[in-house]
């Protein structure tokens, strides 16, 4: 089929005309030490998605996968030819293998640390990506009352990259331990009850950006991701007295609990049939004063501006309060993962509250969620719980 030469400018302007299968598509950038001085460490990688095979009921997930070499010059620049029919510019339909058709991710090479840079994004057509330069985090661990203060050097900046948000991760092997998400003027702090003992003992720390560059014939929409090396921390965890204790969600009794065995999925909290739960209460084999409360992937179904309330019973009947938090901070999403639709942990409350250290023995400790009244009244109902990760009790140390 012939070209439409002399109607090409206004289809471009347009982005309404479908580009031939083997025309060009350029990717072009700039790739920088962590000092700032052009890459000397090899050529690039360029990755894109295959699909993870997953029961029909579960949500889709995909892995990327090296799929180019990308090498700069010795001034960092590189130039890196690819086609339509790659990106799907010419919008013909074919059976293709990956996920998604234009994702990709463009990484520096593996670090031995295990750090890493990249950038995610979706490409159609000619792109240059801003300049893709390592991170020397330097995260480290500063002695502080009950466990560490982490601090760490920030990204520089890069232009069109917004500055970075900073997520700080306690991992363990069946999921996410703790969450926090700061600036990088704060430092985090960590302790042996939010470690516990199922997670690997590491800190995991990376800078994340979202960000656009816009051209008059297209856009890039990228992720900026620098992973910090796992850092080790100084601390050891601290098993709850919780483990292993019944819970109840609503009014039935769950045993064993999935929300005490340390295992970290994300679970629904059981209610009454048909309904979510709007409290939930653990049962401990003997009564206990505790001290610290840690929840740990709380999904709530409400507003902004909720309080965590902890009460407390002897004999399940008589009910007080033993505290409450301040009103939490919104949650957020987590950070970057390779695996998208993974369980990322996304809009999840991760909330540890020190109790009185007057507080009475209990056996029961109840947890709930609620938005006080304007003027910092009582809540006038309960939130519900869709799903939980973990719930731990301390007493003092």
């Amino acid at each position: 089929m012939p070209r439409l030469t002399p109607l090409l400018p206004l289809c471009l302007s347009l982005l309404a005309c479908a580009m031939e299968p083997d025309d060009p598509v350029f990717l072009s950038g700039t790739a920088l030490e962590a000092d700032g001085t052009p890459w000397r460490g090899g050529p690039l990688i360029l990755t894109r998605p295959l699909p993870i095979p997953t029961p029909p009921t579960t949500a889709p997930r995909m892995r990327f996968e090296p799929w180019a070499e990308v090498p700069p010059d010795a001034n960092g620049l590189f130039l890196h030819r690819l086609t339509a029919r790659d990106t799907g510019a010419d919008d013909i339909r074919r059976p293709i293998p990956w996920a998604v058709e234009n994702a990709f991710q463009l990484l520096l090479p593996p670090r031995a640390d295990g750090g890493r840079d990249f950038y995610a994004f979706g490409l159609d057509r000619d792109s240059d990506v801003p300049p893709l330069r390592q991170w020397n985090s330097d995260v480290r661990a500063v002695e502080a009352t009950g466990g560490v203060l982490l601090e760490w050097d920030a990204m520089p900046p890069i232009v069109d990259v917004p500055a970075p948000h900073y997520f700080v991760e306690a991992r363990g092997p069946t999921g996410r331990a703790w969450l926090i998400r700061t600036a990088q003027q704060e430092a985090p702090w960590l302790g042996p009850e939010l470690l516990e003992d199922f997670t690997d003992g590491h800190a995991h720390v990376q800078a994340f950006s979202a960000g656009a560059r816009v051209w008059v014939h297209t856009s890039l929409y990228f992720f900026a991701v620098h992973d910090a090396p796992p850092f080790p921390l100084p601390i050891a965890g601290r098993v709850p007295i919780s483990r292993g204790a019944d819970c109840r969600g609503g009014t039935r009794v769950v045993s064993p609990c999935p929300f005490t065995d340390g295992r970290l999925e994300a679970v629904n909290v059981p209610g009454p049939p048909q309904a979510l739960a709007t409290e939930f209460t653990l049962i401990l084999p003997q009564p206990a004063r505790p001290r610290q409360v840690v929840i740990r992937g709380a999904s709530v179904v409400g507003p902004p501006g909720q309080v965590l309330y902890v009460e407390g019973s002897v004999d399940g009947s008589d009910w007080r309060l033993l505290a409450k938090s301040a009103v939490l901070p919104d949650p957020t999403s987590g950070p970057y993962l390779d695996e998208t639709n993974s369980d990322s942990g996304g809009q999840e409350y991760y909330v540890r509250l020190e109790l009185p250290v007057d507080v009475p023995e209990v056996r029961e400790v109840r947890v709930w969620f609620g938005v006080p009244t304007p003027g910092g009244g009582p809540p006038g109902f309960k939130q519900s719980l869709r799903t939980l990760r973990e719930v731990s009790l301390f007493t003092a140390p």
